[in-house]
């Protein structure tokens, strides 16, 4: 049984995808059909070289199965593209619409690409709530670390301490309460020292 499919039918198709933001509506047979037009144009030129037919209809034949597979591969191209931006946009919500013209292949595959983004959407999510949890955590420990009064015997600018928060500047006379280990380098290094706690 001849295809439906021709060169003139594949160049229109092509045309309303290209000029055309959604998916277009196309025969559900569409890559049967194309196979079978293209298996149908390949015996006709098996045929003319087996006949020593002129060198112009093999030539001619040669051509349009070039041009039919160009074609045919720039509107599953441009398909696979609108598949991919619609899998896209409605990985973000969920309430998202079955998308309209998908032919049977292309569903396997808009849903394959729609369950990848889901999944590495939530991935994200779980890896920024991840990182929001260790910062409460981290903040928590921050605030349960032992400290040490001490008084500044010279002018320390701004510094970062042990525990990544932000200290200073002092002035020489300063009094400052700070992470034990803050508090040891600066004592160390002569910048302050510590003022002894008295026992009531």
């Amino acid at each position: 049984m001849s295809s439906i499919i021709t060169h003139e039918a594949l160049y229109e198709i092509l045309t309303k995808e290209k000029t055309r933001q959604d998916l277009q509506k196309i025969d559900p047979d569409f890559f049967s059909q194309l196979s079978s037009y293209l298996e149908e144009k390949e015996l006709i030129l098996k045929s003319q070289k087996e006949k020593d037919s002129f060198q112009e209809e093999i030539k001619k034949t040669e051509k349009q199965l070039k041009t039919i597979n160009q074609l045919a591969n720039e509107v599953v191209e441009r398909r696979k593209r609108k598949i991919l931006d619609l899998a896209l946009l409605n990985s973000r919500t969920e309430t998202a619409a079955s998308p309209k013209n998908l032919l049977p292949n292309e569903e396997s595959l808009y849903s394959s690409i729609l369950s990848s983004l889901t999944k590495f959407s939530i991935k994200e999510k779980e890896t920024e709530k991840g990182k929001v949890e260790t910062k409460v955590l981290k903040n928590q420990n921050s605030e349960n670390t032992n400290t040490t009064l001490v008084r500044f015997i010279h002018s320390v600018p701004r510094f970062i301490g042990t525990d990544e928060n932000i200290y200073g500047p002092f002035v020489k006379e300063d009094i400052a309460n700070l992470p034990d280990k803050t508090a040891e380098i600066l004592i160390t290094k002569n910048r302050a020292e510590k003022i002894q706690h008295e026992n009531p």
